[in-house]
Formats: structure tokens, sequence, C-alpha cells
């Protein structure tokens, strides 16, 4: 823009501009451009013919660098470039004969190793040929600029995260297999390597882990289909190998995601079950896809797959809830006449339920929160039915449950008798108060049963601080019925009720709780084992395990350090005092002969102030 700032492009241009001063990109050299071939994965080149219209630019440009103005530029992958350079220009913009491509390709080589990414610069005096796409014969090497894309911080925790809720990652790229190698070992796709980068990348990876999109096209679909499992990294990648394999991924009946940000990948992002598209992309790759990662980061991925999976859950737990209301209801309408019981449950009251229960309800599992151990369990399968045989288990044994105990309690004198306040109260009047009390009894068994949809575990308060909201519907739901109870009048079928009353309509309601926890302990032996999702539990000990293990190291390594320590101090202790043994013994002659000296001196003295006696007498 008019300020030197960098806007457009794709990241690879902003940061060949990004090496260019400001000053110098705010200039204006009268640059027309008269032919253009723009970049594809295939060509693996892009190219323009330009002609410099100022002869002071002109002049202080090497001689040879144009033909009557114009020049073709080059840049692009240098296994394209680096054969058809004849020239290249000197220190001094002289031009020189080419010919070191074998030193130079082993010099790219070398920095792919190293995960940076190296592309050409070349230019020609020959135009363009823009129909056929082919590059000039004669080609003119500028120079090489490498680009490293930095890896965050985050990157390669996210991908192992992702690898252990049992999705297959797959890194498709367009660079070269040595820089896919090498960013794959640094985000942990691929184990770190053995060997020196220079004896080769891809010594001793797993088999199949790593193919090129030259590979690719040798291989058929049934053999594709055979080695997908085993897939880490494909390099020098093209739009068509995106769509091919996430066909070849459906067909092994996957669930499949993919990533872009180019208009190229626009039917790959399409064709995908969930397609993602980056926030830097351009709008047709957006528009193609489900979901746009606005920060460019693979982690937000991971946190979409743990929402994800978190909303399916809570999809299921809506449906238990919601399922066994209706088995008990279905059941104590269907079953009530027969008993002598007319209406158990008004149609009025029934909708009641379903109001209350489908609003509130739906809000308080909700908010469940997302928890990490998810991320741990297997996918659920495409074909996978979303009631399971444990939903199934629930709703129907802990509808039946209710909708015995309702019925026990509706032929039962003695629970009749409970609710006659006086004994001059007539039966008529006593009736309304047991039907009330069933109405609140039936509201608050059913809401007292969300506490065990909530969790498969035992421990009915497990994270219930993370979603504060669920008590909050409960507590609301108690309040409406209460309420409305008061106010329903011959609308619901309702008297008001004593505090006594609604006390023991409380109590019994939490009797779902112990029945459910026995039901999970009595159904789990009987599910099948494919049925029963430990991968979690394993996980968690395995990590676990793994820390564990981690910190003993670490306090083995930190002992071994405080001995080695210890030793070499006392080494330096024992050479220090064999120092200063030596340092006396080497003193200790001197010390001798200059206390000789001194009684040499003390000597001498006395024998003169001797002689200066004997003259003085």
């Amino acid at each position: 823009d008019k300020e030197g700032k960098i806007i457009g492009g794709n990241s690879s241009d902003r940061a060949f501009l990004s090496i260019i001063t400001k000053d110098y990109l705010l200039e204006d050299d009268s640059v027309e451009r008269d032919a253009e071939i723009l970049f594809t994965s295939t060509l693996k080149f892009s190219a323009v013919t330009v002609s410099v219209n100022q002869n002071q630019v002109l002049m202080s440009l090497p001689k040879h660098f144009t033909r009557d103005g114009t020049v073709t530029l080059i840049k692009g992958a240098p296994e394209k470039l680096i054969p058809s350079c004849d020239h290249y220009y000197g220190i001094n913009g002289q031009l020189c004969s080419f010919s070191y491509h074998s030193s130079i390709n082993l010099e790219v080589d070398s920095l792919s190793h190293s995960g940076i990414r190296v592309i050409a610069l070349a230019s020609s005096l020959d135009k363009l040929d823009t129909e056929n796409k082919t590059l000039p014969q004669h080609l003119t090497l500028i120079g090489l600029i490498g680009l490293r894309d930095e890896i965050r911080n985050e990157s390669k925790g996210a991908i192992t995260l992702t690898r252990k809720a049992g999705i297959q990652v797959v890194m498709i790229t367009g660079d070269k297999k040595e820089t896919a190698i090498s960013i794959a070992r640094e985000v942990g796709l691929l184990p770190e390597a053995t060997v020196a980068a220079e004896e080769g990348s891809d010594i001793h990876l797993p088999r199949n882990s790593v193919l090129t999109s030259e590979e690719i096209h040798r291989m058929g679909d049934e053999e594709l289909l055979a080695i997908i499992p085993e897939v880490c990294v494909i390099a020098r990648a093209l739009p068509t190998d995106k769509s091919r394999l996430v066909g070849i991924c459906q067909k092994l009946n996957k669930v499949v995601g993919m990533t872009g940000d180019g208009v190229n990948d626009a039917a790959a992002l399409k064709l995908a079950d969930v397609g993602f598209a980056m926030g830097s992309g351009t709008e047709m790759a957006k528009e193609s896809a489900d979901i746009v990662i606005m920060d460019d980061n693979f982690n937000s991925i991971t946190r979409a797959i743990l929402y994800g999976r978190t909303i399916f859950r809570s999809i299921r737990k809506f449906i238990i809830f919601q399922s066994t209301i209706n088995v008990a209801s279905t059941l104590i309408v269907f079953l009530g006449p027969f008993l002598g019981i007319d209406f158990p449950l008004t149609l009025i009251q029934l909708l009641w339920v379903n109001l209350v229960m489908d609003t509130l309800a739906a809000l308080a599992f909700g908010g469940e929160p997302a928890l990490m151990r998810y991320m741990y369990e297997r996918p659920v399968r495409r074909e996978e039915s979303i009631v399971s045989p444990y939903m199934w288990s629930s709703f129907i044994l802990g509808g039946t449950f209710i909708a015995s105990l309702s019925i026990f309690c509706l032929i039962n004198d003695n629970v009749w008798e409970m609710f006659r306040r006086t004994p001059q109260m007539e039966d008529s009047e006593v009736d309304k108060i047991f039907l009330t009390a069933f109405f609140g009894f039936y509201i608050f068994i059913t809401t007292m049963n969300a506490w065990n949809v909530r969790t498969r575990k035992f421990n009915i308060f497990d994270n219930i601080s993370k979603n504060p909201g669920f008590l909050v519907v409960l507590l609301l739901i108690f309040a409406v019925q209460v309420t409305f109870t008061y106010l329903g009048g011959s609308v619901l079928r309702t008297v008001p009720l004593t505090p006594y009353e609604w006390l023991i309509i409380t109590i019994a309601s939490f009797i779902i709780i112990p029945f459910d926890i026995i039901r999970k302990l009595m159904i789990a032996p009987w599910l099948p084992k494919r049925l029963i999702d430990t991968s979690a539990r394993e996980a968690v000990e395995r990590e676990e395990q793994e820390q564990e293990d981690k910190r003993e190291f670490e306090a083995l390594v930190n002992r071994e350090k405080e001995k080695q320590k210890l030793i070499l101090n006392k080494i330096k202790e024992k050479l220090r005092q064999e120092q200063e043994q030596q340092y006396q013994q080497k003193l200790s002659p001197l010390k001798k002969q200059r206390s000789k000296l001194s009684e040499n001196k003390r000597t001498k003295s006395e024998q003169e102030r001797g002689m200066g006696n004997e003259i003085v007498k």
C-alpha cells in the first residue's frame, strides 16, 4: 500500500517482499507487465516478462540483464529451473558460465533436510510462451532463497492429542520430500531421525509413511486403499491428489476432514465430510468449506474435534433424558385405565411435562464441559447408530422403573392415605391432593434422573462445577413446578400442597439415583466388549504411567547428576589438596633458604653490634 505495508498475495510472496527495504518498495520504476504465467502445482514455477521504461533504472541493472529493456523473470522449484540454467550472475553483475548443477542440487537437498523450502530465481532474455506455458530454454541463475515455516509451539501437542483421539493425521504438501519429512518430524508425525541428514532423511522411516505425488499416480485405487492407513506425509502433492485421497478414504468408510486455503483446494474441501478453510485463504476456499479456521492453527481443529465430541455426547444425554420420560409416561397412561385410574396424567399435564423438559433440560445438557478425556475415546463410526446399547438400557430400564414406581403409588392405599390431611376429609378431596402430589412426584423424579444421565460414572457430581447452569436449570424446574401447582388450578388439575407433602415428594424422587447406580453396575458386564468404551480410561492410565516413568527417569537422572557432582567435587578437592601439597613442597626449600638468610643476617648484625661495642670500649 502507500505506506509500504505488504498486503495481499500468499505467505511466500509476502516473505519475498519482506527482504526488500520499504523505500525501494515505494519507488515507481515504470515497469510494464507484457506476459505472465501464474504458478500451478503442475508447472512448479511462475514467470513474467516485463519492460523497463526508465533509462536510469536500465543503467543500474547488469549489462546482460535485459534485451531492449525487456526481461523475463522466473521463480520456482530448483529441480525445475536449475537444469535449464547455463549462466549465472557474479558478484559484480558479470555474466558467468554455470556448470555447478550437481553442487547446487546437493546444497538444495541439504537445506531441504533442515526443513527449509528452497525457491530458485532466474532470468531470461527470451519472451514467455504463454500458450504452451513452457520455460525459456536458456536461463541465468540469479540465486536461491530459503523459506522456513515456523512451527507453532502448540502444533506438536495438538497433533499428538489428535492421534490419541484415534484420528489419522496426514500432511499433504507441495514441498520437496526431504523438507516434508523434516517438518513432519518436528511436529511429531514421523519418528525422530536416527542418522545424519546428509545420509538420507527417509532412512528407517515406517513403511509407506511418506509418499510423493508421482508414487501415488503410479498406484491404482486398490493398492492405495491397502496402504492409506500407514500414510503420514504426501510430498509434492497436486490439488487433484487431495480430491482423490478424500474419495479413497471415504471408500474405507472413514469420516474425512480436509484443510485448504487456495482456489485449487475448493473441490477437495467440498468433497470432504468436513472442510476446513484457513482464515487467510481465498474466498472460494472459505465458501467451499464447512468451517473456517480464523487463526490458521491446527490447535483450533483439535478444539473443534473436542467440542464436536462434547456436543455429540450432550445430544445423547438429552435423548436418554427425554426418552426416559416418554417411556415412563407412555406406560403410565397406557396401564392406568387397566388399574382403575382413568387419567393418572391429563393431556394438559403431559403437554406441560414436554414443554418444561424439552426446553429447560436442553439448556442444562447444552452447558456440559468439554472434558479432555473425550479425546482419548475412539471415534464414532459413520454407520454407528446415535442410540447406543448403553442408551437403550438407560432409558428403557429407567423409564420402566419410574413407571412401575408411579403405578405402585397410584394403586397403593397406604400411599393414598398419606395425603389425607384430616380423618374427616372426603375421598374426593384426598384424590385431588393425591393426584397433584403424583404430578409433582413425576416431574421431580424425572428431573432427578438428569443427575444419572449427565455422567456414566458412579459419581453423579463429576465435574458439576464446570456446568453451573445445570444446577440453575434443575432448581428452575423445581421452582416452576411448585409455582404452577399453586397457580394451575383446574387447567393443570392441581391444588396447593403443604410443605410436609412437598417434602415427601422430594425425598421419594431421590430413589431414582441409587437405582441407576445399580443399573450401571449390572449392565456393564452384559454389554459386548466392543461396545464398552475403555479407550479413554486406558489412554489416561497409559499417559499417567508414562508421566510416572518420566518422573522416575528424571529422578534417576537427577540422582546420577548429584552422584557425579559429588564425585566431581571430591576429585576437585583431592586435586586441590595435591596442588596444595605440591605447592608446599616447592615452597618449603624457599622457606628454609629464606630462614637461613634471615638467620645469617641476624648473626651478622649481632657480630657488627659486638664489634661496635668493643670499639666503644
